[in-house]
């Protein structure tokens, strides 16, 4: 069974989608009902920016969404028997298997973008990369934090990015450091994404996720929040929504694709951080790039 994988924030890159944009009318078409939507030139960005000018929120969301897009509408055997995505990509994968429109998604991960700018500005947050901890100390060393600090993304047995305060975090790495974490890293990030200092942006994100339309996707999606799977409009834009301030179980959703008979992974969008993740998880199975038609 064939499971499509869609990447988050980090995989964005210089130059990304421009060899799709050149060599695909689909694409070109796209691309450029894109800039219109959004009423500013994502692609000249996508195409000519620098690390640095990816790397702002509200470009790199839209980014990486419309590169993923791009790949599943232009791949070659696009039949999954399941998706998902990682954090942003979970909006990738939805459209990926017809639950929303691209241009619907589109909006959708664009004020996303701009609402999780604007919570992070509120309080001075961060994350950072745990490695080689158990999940369980992870939590329990969270916990003593008063809601400092949460696990954010299970990325794989043995790599959690945490999330929180400032002041929080630096608290949280000595502790990790002590119970015997190989290493901690503070992440080149604007604020604390999936933890409770995202609810501003919650709260502006559900109005326009409950009014936008989102039809029954052909396939079931494992949502972040639950890593579970769901074909209920309504029950799939609940967790889109709890996503924000939820972690990203990434680990356990790769657990739960497997268990219900996914053997292939195949990565939709820039990069290849997903296929090393799920190798890391799972490796029985296979992961691929998806191949252009």
């Amino acid at each position: 069974m064939k499971a499509f994988v869609f990447p988050g924030q980090g995989s964005q890159f210089p130059g990304m989608a421009k060899d799709l944009y050149e060599n695909f009318a689909l694409a070109k078409e796209i691309v450029d009902e894109a800039d219109q939507i959004l009423g500013f030139s994502l692609s000249k960005v996508m195409f000519e920016g620098t690390d640095e000018d990816l790397k702002q929120t509200k470009v790199t969301q839209p980014a990486i969404y419309l590169h993923s897009v791009l790949v599943a509408k232009l791949g070659k055997d696009f039949v999954p028997d399941m998706v998902a995505g990682h954090s942003l990509g979970e909006f990738s994968a939805l459209v990926a298997a017809g639950g929303l429109s691209w241009q619907d998604g589109l909006r959708l991960v664009y004020q996303r973008a701009l609402a999780m700018q604007k919570a992070c500005e509120v309080v001075p947050s961060t994350m950072a990369a745990v490695l080689g901890l158990a999940d369980a100390e992870i939590e329990r060393i969270c916990g003593e934090l008063n809601g400092e600090v949460v696990a954010a993304n299970y990325n794989c047995p043995g790599q959690v990015v945490i999330s929180g305060s400032v002041s929080g975090i630096e608290k949280a790495a000595e502790l990790l450091k002590a119970a015997g974490a190989k290493r901690v890293l503070t992440l080149p990030v604007g604020g604390a994404f999936h933890s409770p200092f995202m609810e501003p942006a919650r709260v502006e994100l559900a109005a326009a996720i409950e009014s936008t339309t989102i039809e029954r996707p052909i396939c079931p999606i494992f949502q972040n929040v639950t890593a579970k799977p769901s074909q209920d409009p309504v029950e799939i834009k609940q967790n889109l929504i709890a996503q924000l301030t939820g972690a990203v179980r990434w680990t356990q959703s790769v657990e739960a694709m497997v268990a219900a008979g996914a053997t292939d992974f195949i990565e939709c969008g820039p990069g290849k951080v997903l296929q090393g993740l799920v190798k890391k998880i799972s490796a029985d199975v296979q992961v691929a790039s998806m191949e252009l038609a």
